[in-house]
C-alpha cells in the first residue's frame, strides 16, 4: 500500500515538472493571459445571470467594462456567454401515465476573444436537477423557479472555475 502512495506522488510530480497542471493549481492566470487587464461580457445570458457572472468575476480580481466602454484594445478580452434553452423532460410515470418527476437541464459554454481571435473554449458546461412533482399548478411552478435559480448558481460557479483554472 505504501509503495502505490509512492508511485502516485511520483507519478504527480512527473506531471507537475513537465509543466502540465491539474485543474485549478498552477501559476498562471487561467484562461485569461497575463497581459489583459480588462474584460467584458457578452451573450444571449439574461440579465440576472450576467449580473452574477460580473460580480463573481470581480471577485475573482478580474476588471470589468461594458464592450463599448474599452480605451486599451491591446489589452482587453471578450468574454462570450453562450447559453442553450433550458431543458424540462419528464423522467418517470405514475400508473395512470402522468408525469411524477421531470429533469431540467440548464447548460452553456463560454468562449474567451482577444484581438478577435478565439483564444479559449470552455466547453459545454452542464448542471440538472430533477423535480418531483406533488401539489398543485402553483407548487409546482415554484419549484421548478427555485431549481432554475439554483442551476444557474451552480453554472456561474462552474464558468469561474473554468475561467480561474484555463481548463
Amino acid at each position: 500500500m505504501i509503495a502505490r502512495g509512492f508511485a502516485t506522488m511520483a507519478a504527480l510530480l512527473m506531471l507537475t515538472s513537465c509543466g502540465y497542471h491539474l485543474v485549478g493549481h498552477g501559476g498562471g492566470t487561467g484562461a485569461i493571459p497575463a497581459d489583459v487587464r480588462t474584460l467584458s461580457i457578452v451573450g444571449n445570458a439574461d440579465q440576472l445571470q450576467l449580473d452574477m457572472l460580473r460580480q463573481r468575476l470581480r471577485s475573482e480580481r478580474y476588471e470589468l467594462v461594458a464592450a463599448g466602454q474599452v480605451h486599451d484594445a491591446a489589452h482587453h478580452a471578450l468574454l462570450h456567454v453562450r447559453i442553450s434553452p433550458v431543458a424540462f423532460v419528464p423522467l418517470a410515470y405514475d400508473v395512470t401515465g402522468i408525469a411524477t418527476q421531470y429533469r431540467m437541464t440548464f447548460s452553456g459554454a463560454l468562449m474567451l476573444e482577444v484581438d478577435g481571435k478565439m483564444l479559449w473554449q470552455s466547453g459545454l458546461i452542464q448542471r440538472q436537477g430533477d423535480i418531483y412533482i406533488s401539489g398543485g399548478p402553483a407548487s409546482i411552478d415554484a419549484s421548478r423557479t427555485r431549481l432554475l435559480n439554483d442551476l444557474q448558481k451552480q453554472w456561474v460557479s462552474d464558468a469561474v472555475g473554468r475561467v480561474r483554472s484555463g481548463f
